[in-house]
């Protein structure tokens, strides 16, 4: 077996699970142009009646040239066409990516439980030779084909009265194949103020009737961590909120980016600019104690992202932006909307600032009672992602949707594909990142670059009405890809990936 200089698994600092449904992966081993890993986590499903859906793990191969591995990128690595595996007694399936970017692993049949370690080989469309090799991956939510409504029938009057409508009432639109199949059309067709792309949508937008994969939980600071450690010293610092004030070199325990009583990520190991380019090593340490990436450091909190930083993540994990046409599907399903409706489905809500928390910033961090949905509002707290989910919680005390995705009211404010009066017409359900992004750390992919992003589901900092899934007023914070946001809008505003295939 020939020997790569370094081999990184996704294991628990990548994966959002590890705090929820722990998903955990082994390190890899390489022969030839395989790797093989393990992997296993907690509460899987696949259930073939009422949300007929099932969760699964997106995973994806990085890898990086051995000769002067401190200033070399590392890139994505494509899969074969064919060569990936499980082992026998598996109970699940690998489903291939269509652009060979990365696979879904999942259950093969229904059922519910947990995954026992299984070991999987994926092949790489060419030799690992001496190669640095990280494998990584994140829990996803199958969201099925099927009709849809968007807006809720919210008829009340105002500035920010912009919600989507069948266009000559307050009554929600049904999304149906045929809408799908020959585009919607002009913003008039949706939205009562016509409120919408300043150009039509055509059948290649994804108006969220097909079937696609969400990330169950929002970015989260570990995540964001791993990226931010594959990159160069001038990716690295193109990415910073302030390049001039905290460059990569800055000292260790230099805050690069945090929330109030949240997370806290820090540079751990200070790059080097003037001769190898080296760049730095980041880490998080939410106690500020000076000691990293411990249980208590916060590791599976929701991260505030910049526009560019959130399409640059999306871009690195092969992922791509939702569209709020398929936000509300994710929340809503099929079901007929109900009027100020959170993402759980009803108008119940419960203040986190009734609960207490135990284990502060941990793995294990949980409320110390019942809650009704993602209660934070105005708590000015960040929280675990997933943390109103237990194992016997319903979807209201949980803040599920339909399908099972958590934090989508409340959290981190989602950033979606849509804009009031911007063109996002080109953009495409295929339009994935391809892995890589730039050297000025820019997602590259076509109709990303000026893609304009609104926000939706409020988040810990917003007022309750933000928390309705159909309430679009966040849209007037969209800031478009150029880097510039003001950073005030990084501290409540982070988002998740989807996948059509």
């Amino acid at each position: 077996m020939k020997k790569t200089c370094l081999l990184i698994a996704m294991v628990a600092f990548f994966g959002t699970d590890i705090y929820a449904n722990n998903l955990v992966m082994g390190t890899p081993s390489v022969s030839g142009s395989t790797v093989s890993f393990t992997i296993k986590w907690d509460n899987s499903w696949y259930v073939s009646t009422g949300p007929s859906n099932w969760d699964a793990v997106w995973v994806f191969v990085k890898r990086q040239a051995c000769n002067q591995a401190s200033q070399n990128p590392w890139v994505h690595a494509d899969l074969a066409a064919n060569g990936h595996s499980l082992s026998s007694s598996s109970q699940l399936q690998i489903d291939l990516a269509s652009d060979n970017k990365g696979v879904f692993i999942r259950r093969s049949a229904a059922g519910k439980g947990n995954i026992t370690q299984v070991t999987v080989t994926l092949t790489l469309a060419s030799a690992i030779n001496t190669d640095n090799i990280g494998v990584y991956g994140v829990e996803m939510v199958n969201v099925p084909q099927g009709e849809f409504y968007i807006g809720d029938g919210e008829p009340t009057a105002g500035p920010w009265q912009i919600n989507f409508t069948d266009g000559n009432t307050y009554n929600p639109k049904l999304i149906t194949a045929a809408i799908q199949a020959a585009g919607i059309g002009a913003s008039s067709n949706y939205s009562r103020a016509s409120s919408g792309s300043s150009v039509a949508l055509p059948n290649t937008f994804p108006l969220g009737y097909n079937s696609f994969y969400c990330m169950k939980y929002e970015i989260t600071s570990a995540q964001y961590v791993s990226f931010l450690n594959t990159l160069t010293y001038n990716q690295q610092l193109r990415l910073m909120r302030s390049p001039n004030a905290t460059p990569p070199e800055s000292p260790a325990g230099t805050l690069i980016n945090n929330t109030y009583n949240g997370y806290r990520i820090e540079i751990k190991t200070p790059g080097e600019a003037l001769t190898v380019m080296r760049p730095a090593v980041f880490a998080n340490d939410a106690t500020d104690d000076g000691s990293y990436d411990q249980d208590n450091d916060a590791l599976g909190f929701a991260v505030g992202l910049g526009t560019k930083q959130f399409l640059s993540f999306l871009d690195w994990a092969a992922l791509r932006p939702m569209t709020e046409f398929e936000f509300e599907k994710a929340c809503r399903g099929p079901v007929y909307p109900v009027v100020n409706e959170y993402a759980w489905g009803t108008t119940d809500f419960l203040s986190f600032y009734s609960k207490s928390i135990i284990d502060r910033f941990k793995s294990t961090e949980v409320l110390s009672g019942t809650g009704l949905g993602m209660g934070n509002i105005q708590t000015n707290m960040n929280y675990r992602v997933g943390i109103a989910a237990t194992a016997t919680s319903s979807r209201v005390n949980a803040g599920a949707t339909y399908y099972g995705i958590l934090d989508m009211s409340g959290g981190m404010g989602e950033r979606v594909v849509g804009f009031n009066g911007a063109d996002y017409s080109t953009f495409r359900a295929t339009n994935h990142g391809d892995g890589n992004i730039t050297s000025e750390s820019f997602s590259d992919i076509t109709g990303w670059t000026e893609l304009m992003i609104g926000i939706r589901g409020s988040s810990w900092d917003w007022e309750q009405g933000g928390y309705s899934i159909s309430n679009r007023a966040g849209n007037h914070h969209t800031r478009p890809n150029t880097g510039t946001d003001n950073p005030e809008y990084w501290i409540s505003f982070g988002g998740r990936g989807v996948r059509s295939n």
